[in-house]
């Protein structure tokens, strides 16, 4: 008599485990005899790819072999939604305050009847692999974890070209520096500083040879000083200037179509947080996010990137500003000219000037670091002239603290869980300090006086090579040759049928 083949369910782990072989060409009946279960069992597998890649990433439990949830499965998503923003933003739990807190959703969800029991309790965070550990305990495991299997086996995975960092930055556009705010004729000033501020996403490979274009998150959709430019960066807007689940998820997915379309695989890690979901369906980006608790030291964005580019930006921007004096004396009137437009091509320019080896040094830091990898230099940006070291540092850091992450409100949580359709409309405010001047288009002949103009501040300052001069002199030209269209007889001629 044939005995029947006991079923062996595989979990969450285990399908994985199956994914990954199955896409290191592996075949289904060996990859069937490894993790003991039948060879139609793994090929179903294959349907679900996408689906157990994203129950893996999250935080469910990998011991799982059945996906069950609760009779309440609004409250335990909106309860295991509120716990990751809680845990992002480093606030201690317990058992008795998630338990606060679920019964306060019940209520907002309209579960009167729901009744937050320590068995409840109990199963929802087996279901969401949640424990219960001291903070420092937490923080060693998650360190030696990302040290020991994390990072090692990213690095050998993939090469230095195809592993990339996204990192985000908060910026005040305008800011000074404190030494500064005096003009020709004053000793000293105490006017406040600006406080205009962008959030700034920079992502690059280890490699530092590709520097993906900075997308920049400002306040308001349509800013008049942007209507009709060409932007060297990639502008979005959210409320309060800060990245969300929508922004993230848009420009991550043109990137994996840009990839698609160069047949390139890589792996993206970024920070754990509200704004950075584990999206699904990616095919040539594989995402990865570096631990909370680590994220400080193991980012390299945080281990000298997001310092270097703003150095950059600092100084640029104080060397501006001090050659308008001589156009308005009063440093602070210049900093309230700068527009969204003029910020724009100021971080563009600092980014592209960003040097390779700063970012190389930076990877190395965190412990991107291969086999015989000398070790890189990072660039040193030199503080303007009438600032110090210490000076032009705490200048820079001035806007560290930035929250650049937009944490869903209370309100927000408990409706997205709720049925309704309704939908809160963007702000479409155009009502930002630097847009209140409308600038007229530039025609070719303002073209033509400003190259004048700059030809002869070159040949008054003892300038022995207009070779860069000529190159934007061509430039312009052929721009403006491209956008001259020929009228056609029947406008100049009104009477032709």
């Amino acid at each position: 008599m044939t005995t029947k083949r006991k079923r062996n369910d595989l979990s969450i782990a285990d399908q994985y485990e199956a994914v990954i072989l199955l896409g290191q060409k592996m075949s289904q009946t060996e990859v069937a005899k490894k993790l003991g279960c039948s060879q139609s069992q793994i090929s179903r597998l294959t349907a679900k790819k996408e689906e157990i890649i994203a129950n893996y990433r999250s935080n469910a439990n990998p011991k799982r072999k059945r996906q069950r949830s609760g009779k309440d499965a609004d409250v335990e998503g909106a309860l295991s939604q509120w716990f990751n923003n809680a845990k992002s933003r480093g606030i201690p739990l317990s058992g008795p305050i998630l338990s606060e807190k679920a019964k306060d959703l019940a209520e907002h969800l309209n579960r009167a009847e729901f009744n937050p029991t320590s068995g409840w309790l109990s199963r929802w965070k087996v279901r969401h692999n949640i424990r219960f550990k001291k903070l420092n305990c937490e923080k060693k495991d998650a360190v030696d974890n990302w040290t020991r299997t994390v990072l090692p086996e990213i690095l050998q995975t993939y090469n230095p070209d195809d592993i990339y960092i996204a990192g985000e930055t908060g910026l005040f556009y305008r800011a000074l520096p404190d030494v500064t705010l005096t003009s020709k004729t004053e000793t000293k000033s105490r006017t406040k500083n600006y406080k205009d501020r962008v959030t700034i996403m920079g992502a690059s490979n280890m490699s530092g040879n590709d520097k993906r274009k900075l997308l920049v998150i400002g306040k308001n959709k349509d800013p008049r000083s942007l209507n009709g430019k060409t932007l060297p960066v990639t502008y979005k807007h959210s409320k309060n200037a800060l990245m969300t689940v929508e922004i993230f998820t848009t420009w991550l997915r043109e990137f994996d179509r840009e990839l698609t379309r160069k047949k390139r695989k890589i792996v993206l890690l970024v920070d754990s947080c509200t704004a950075h979901p584990a999206i699904t369906n990616l095919k040539q980006v594989k995402l990865m996010f570096f631990p909370s608790k680590i994220i400080k030291v193991k980012q390299p964005c945080n281990q000298g990137i997001i310092k270097a580019l703003k150095s950059l930006y600092r100084s640029a921007l104080v060397r501006n500003l001090i050659l308008d004096i001589n156009g308005h004396p009063e440093i602070k009137a210049n900093a309230k000219k700068i527009t969204l437009l003029d910020a724009f091509h100021l971080i563009a320019k600092s980014w592209n000037n960003l040097k390779t080896s700063t970012i190389i040094s930076c990877f190395q830091k965190a412990g991107f670091t291969c086999v015989d990898t000398p070790p890189a230099e990072e660039d040193v940006v030199v503080p303007p002239t009438m600032l110090t070291k210490e000076q032009f540092e705490e200048y820079v850091a001035q806007d560290d603290d930035l929250e650049c992450y937009s944490i869903p409100t209370y309100e927000e949580l408990v409706a997205s869980f709720m049925n309704d359709d309704a939908k809160s409309t963007d702000s479409n405010n155009s009502n930002d300090e630097d847009d209140k001047d409308v600038m007229l288009p530039v025609s070719t002949t303002d073209v033509g006086l400003a190259l004048s103009t700059v030809r002869r501040f070159l040949e008054e300052n003892n300038c022995e090579n207009f070779d860069s001069f000529y190159a934007v002199e061509d430039l312009c030209e052929s721009i403006a040759a491209q956008n001259h269209r020929q009228s056609k007889i029947t406008e100049v001629i009104t009477w032709i049928p």
